[in-house]
């Protein structure tokens, strides 16, 4: 969109190191007219857009609600406020001070889901089959994967896999970020690393209640679905 984006070094994406920052106060890169409102790029970004399988998270600026898009040519992620009747762009301004909000609870639930993910198919990859796409949504999370002539015995995999993710939270494996040619990495100490721009709690033991929700086999096509949760977390994080 014209007008959205500066000539500036960078964008700091605090959702890529920081999954339980839920506010910060930061300044407006550039503000511009937008859709359904104004669109806004911040300094520091807390808001995980949608994408990778993962939904964007919910949130407000100034308390303005807000919902964030990247956009495909810059890669900044941006956030379109919807102001209300009788309201402007001149409300913000380039190097204003803002404070963005996500929903705590929901963003715990994502990364906890998207951290399930990535446990279930790296349990999953060992039965032979090549991994195709994942969709870490709540309510219809699932991992998929092509055959290719793989013989897959579904009770013996969903049991497999169930037993290898209560190991595995029993025993709290690190999760941490890293970069490999130019790209970033989850890696699930001791099990799997793969390329991933999504929200992750920090250890296995931050989950809750995963299990395999279903393994159909269709098409030359595996399907695992999983639930997840995250574990209740003390009002006194701040959240």
């Amino acid at each position: 969109m014209e007008g959205t984006r500066r000539t500036v070094d960078t964008q700091n994406n605090v959702y890529l190191t920081q999954t339980y920052t839920y506010e910060a106060k930061t300044r407006i890169l550039s503000c511009a007219a937008g859709a359904v409102g104004i669109r806004l790029a911040l300094v520091d970004n807390i808001f995980h857009p949608q994408g990778g399988g993962q939904p964007s998270d919910r949130g407000r600026v100034d308390d303005i609600p807000a919902f964030p898009v990247r956009d495909p040519e810059s890669g900044w992620v941006y956030v379109d406020l919807a102001l209300e009747s009788g309201n402007d762009q001149l409300q913000f301004s380039e190097g204003q001070v803002v404070t963005a909000a996500i929903d705590a609870e929901q963003r715990r639930l994502h990364a906890a889901l998207h951290s399930a993910g990535h446990l279930v198919d790296a349990l999953i990859r060992p039965f032979g089959v090549r991994h195709v796409g994942s969709n870490h949504f709540p309510g219809q999370a699932r991992v998929e994967y092509e055959l290719e002539g793989a013989e897959v015995a579904k009770e013996q995999l969903a049991e497999s896999v169930q037993e290898g993710v209560t190991k595995a939270i029993a025993q709290g494996l690190p999760i941490s970020s890293g970069e490999c040619d130019g790209r970033r990495t989850i890696t699930i100490e001791g099990l799997a690393t793969e390329f991933c721009g999504g929200t992750h709690v920090t250890d296995l033991s931050c989950l809750t209640d995963v299990s395999i929700r279903s393994v159909k086999i269709k098409s030359g096509r595996l399907k695992v679905g999983y639930e997840a949760a995250h574990v209740t977390v003390a009002p006194a994080d701040g959240s």
